[in-house]
């Protein structure tokens, strides 16, 4: 103890990264578990989508409330303003990815859709001027090609290859989402910004769902328990420290978790829905998850050497 003591002294970001690590294996475990909940709701992708982030909106408000109402939230801002867009986004990520897990299985929609940080790098380099590292551009190439291996027939089998595209549609969304947190979280509370996101989203949904004339409410209790574990395990157990770790890493850091998130998944899918995952299938999912891996090194790399040049001079 007085060796870690002594050590997180002498380079205080340890307390920081232990943090990090910690979220990590939490966000793991309530992602893993999201794409489970989805298909055993036997629920609409919208309605899973909207009592996902609307209950989640309801917890962390009542927190809210409960540690001091409102005070601390101002009128309408530039902030608040990208949190509802950032909302949109998140609105848009939970339909595409949820309606994919309808049309193929658990591990070839997870794996796509955690091809955000790739995405996310490329974001990176457009908004923060963020130079990529040859090794970069390559697990980018690696990582499309094998979302697009997973759309043939050697692979899919008799699913539809339209979840496959639904899936990276939900990719698309998912790191918008998570680059306008990034930007947004460098000035504005967890609270701030999580609160407006998850509540437009829900408006969003709710929009969506009565211009297309889903059903939201008539479902059993069972499909009940799935949207409430959704919005308290994935949501605010898992979305929610991602949003934390925003202001403090890079988003295709923070999000890196997201790689161990298929294989998580795929796991539950086998043991709970009696999924199986064939040879064709896991080859896949190891080339598209290895350059997703191979752009997340990279930028883990960069940061500590920035980190190492920062702390000696």
């Amino acid at each position: 103890m007085n060796l870690l003591n002594t050590l997180t002294k002498k380079a205080p970001w340890l307390n920081q990264y232990a943090t990090m690590y910690i979220g990590w294996v939490i966000v793991f475990l309530s992602f893993s578990s999201a794409s489970i909940l989805v298909v055993l709701s036997n629920a609409t992708a919208v309605s899973c989508a909207f009592w996902r982030v609307f209950l989640a909106s309801l917890m962390l408000w009542s927190a809210r409330l409960l540690r001091g109402g409102v005070r601390g939230f101002s009128a309408l801002n530039s902030a608040t303003a990208y949190s509802i867009l950032a909302g949109l986004f998140l609105a848009v990520h939970f339909l595409l990815w949820m309606e994919s897990l309808f049309l193929v299985p658990v591990a070839v929609s997870t794996t796509v859709v955690v091809t955000y940080p790739l995405l996310s790098v490329l974001i990176d380099r457009m908004v923060f001027k963020e130079k990529l590292h040859p090794l970069q551009i390559v697990g980018l190439a690696v990582g499309f090609i094998g979302v697009l291996l997973f759309m043939q027939p050697w692979v899919l089998g008799t699913y539809d290859s339209y979840g496959v595209l639904l899936s990276f549609g939900g990719a698309i969304a998912a790191a918008c989402y998570f680059s306008l947190g990034r930007s947004i979280r460098k000035g504005t509370s967890l609270t701030g910004y999580t609160l407006p996101a998850y509540t437009s989203a829900s408006v969003f949904l709710l929009l969506y769902a009565l211009v297309s004339g889903e059903e939201l409410i008539n479902y059993p209790l069972q499909a009940y328990l799935c949207f409430i574990l959704l919005a308290l395990i994935p949501m605010v157990g898992g979305h929610t420290l991602v949003n934390y770790m925003l202001r403090y890493v890079k988003t295709s850091v923070a999000t890196s978790i997201a790689l161990a998130e298929p294989i998580g998944a795929a796991i539950l899918a086998y043991f709970i829905l009696d999924q199986q995952l064939d040879l064709s299938k896991a080859l896949v999912m190891t080339i598209t998850l290895s350059s997703v891996a191979a752009v997340i090194i990279q930028e883990a790399r960069s940061k500590s050497e920035l980190a190492y040049q920062g702390g000696s001079s």
